[in-house]
């Protein structure tokens, strides 16, 4: 199972349709199982699609089907929950050169999710971010941390493969308070 990535600023029209359907069905099970909420609503998706400071990692397969996903947003100001503030404190140089970025999400379809499509699409963003010499800010929710390893099997992955340094910048738990 071969696949195509591409790296792309608008997606609209079919693409934005047949890229949705392959978004509900990757993300739709943390609707309930992390408290934030990581499912955008539909109007969020087709904003951030048509957003030329998010690019996008779409990834085809032989078929043209769609099979994986991934947003960068090269502008810190289009993701609405982070702080650009923060991220330009911490990495002044990067800030100046416009060199902070932020991976929103990144997917593959639930059946390629054990193919070399998620990893061929991690490896093209990898480059990609390498290229640039960025600092690339992204979150991971404890459902995917501790079930998956996310975090961990992602920092292995690069620290093999690039120089670099990988660090929590901040974490935040939710806590919930049943009174009887």
């Amino acid at each position: 199972m071969s696949a195509d990535v591409t790296f792309e600023r608008v997606v609209e029209g079919d693409d934005a349709e047949r890229f949705w359907n392959l978004y509900l069905d990757a993300f739709e099970p943390l609707r309930t199982r992390a408290a934030a909420r990581h499912v955008l609503y539909r109007e969020e998706f087709d904003a951030e699609m048509a957003d030329p400071r998010v690019t996008k990692l779409l990834v085809r397969d032989d078929q043209g089907d769609a099979v994986g996903l991934t947003t960068l947003a090269t502008d810190l100001a289009a993701v609405p929950w982070v702080s650009p503030e923060f991220f330009a404190a911490r990495y002044p140089e990067h800030a100046a050169r416009g060199a902070l970025w932020y991976i929103g999400f990144t997917l593959a379809h639930p059946g390629r999710r054990a193919t070399r499509t998620f990893m061929d699409m991690i490896d093209a963003l990898v480059g990609h971010l390498a290229k640039h010499r960025v600092v690339c800010a992204y979150d991971v929710s404890r459902f995917n941390d501790d079930s998956l390893r996310f975090a961990d099997n992602l920092r292995r992955h690069l620290e093999r493969t690039q120089d670099v340094t990988v660090e929590t910048v901040d974490r935040q738990s939710y806590y919930a308070t049943t009174f009887h």
